[in-house]
């Protein structure tokens, strides 16, 4: 699959948004989860426009995001997401990496992710590591907590072991 890593249009807030709810929606979550979550799951162009936000585009149509949170020699990434239809493609491993080097370039030694759990693989598989959980109780499930994931930088670009 052919795809490019480009910058958000701000005009796109809403379709990126929607790519988010499809993304999470894939893992079967409830619909009383996924309404719980829209403000958290809804791009503003404000949040756009003010942290590294990196699209993959494929035939005109965004199918992935990733935005980097830059706080000082730390970084978090957030709003991970891939459309389901566009899974295993090397799409999320290079939106991924795209932010890593990009936290690297701003001095980040470090970057976290609260993963959801479906996801704790892939981040593994591109070298973080999980440093701790923390609860996220939903519904039903009041015991549930989320992996804290961490990529830890060095200067060359490349991932610490």
């Amino acid at each position: 699959m052919r795809f490019q890593i480009r910058a958000p249009r701000l005009t796109e807030a809403r379709a990126l948004s929607d790519l988010a709810f499809r993304a999470k929606a894939h893992w079967g979550y409830s619909a009383e989860w996924l309404q719980l979550w829209d403000a958290d799951l809804t791009l503003s162009v404000d949040y756009l426009r003010t942290h590294h936000a990196f699209v993959a585009e494929s035939a005109g149509a965004a199918v992935g995001l990733c935005v980097l949170e830059l706080q000082g020699d730390a970084a978090s990434l957030e709003h991970v997401w891939i459309a389901p239809e566009h899974h295993r493609n090397g799409i999320g491993r290079a939106l991924v990496r795209r932010a890593l080097e990009t936290a690297v370039r701003a001095g980040a030694k470090r970057v976290e992710v609260v993963s959801d759990p479906f996801a704790e693989g892939f981040y593994v598989r591109l070298g973080a590591r999980r440093v701790r959980e923390v609860p996220a109780p939903m519904p039903a499930a009041p015991e549930r907590a989320l992996p804290v994931m961490e990529f830890l930088l060095e200067p060359d670009g490349g991932l610490q072991s």
